[in-house]
């Protein structure tokens, strides 16, 4: 299991910071990692997220029954978010998405960046991304070095 998955967000981050949820279309072929980094404009990071829970949801569909068994909280998040989400960036309304309901686990306060813009996900050591480098190596470039 690696360390941290980090995804790009730039165009949703405001959203996710505001709700604390995080989707992307389903299935996809990523491993499994503890935590969460979402990746703004330029590769930065400024936070780590733990996953609370993980659903796999039709945003077309009605909802309300697969969200009963969270916490008030939690379904407020989850709603408020996918409201949101959907009259701004919106949802390919056939497609089903993983939600993930994360929390704050590490600021990143050095603010760490990728050398270069990336447009897919990628992963990183814990270390790598607390070292206080402003630039950061994901794992597989890392272990080349």
């Amino acid at each position: 299991m690696h360390d941290v998955i980090s995804f790009p967000a730039a165009p949703t981050q405001a959203l996710i910071e505001r709700y604390l949820v995080h989707a992307h279309p389903h299935p996809r072929s990523y491993q499994p990692a503890k935590l969460i980094a979402l990746r703004r404009e330029q590769g930065v990071m400024n936070r780590l997220y733990r996953t609370e829970r993980e659903l796999i949801l039709r945003p077309a569909e009605a909802i309300a029954p697969q969200v009963q068994r969270l916490s008030m909280e939690q379904q407020r998040r989850l709603l408020g978010y996918m409201e949101a989400r959907r009259t701004s960036f919106g949802f390919d309304e056939s497609a089903t998405y993983k939600f993930y309901l994360l929390e704050v686990a590490y600021e990143l306060r050095h603010l760490p960046r990728t050398s270069q813009p990336l447009r897919a996900h990628t992963y990183y050591q814990l270390e790598e991304l607390l070292s206080g480098r402003p630039f950061v190596l994901h794992a597989t470039a890392r272990s080349r070095h």
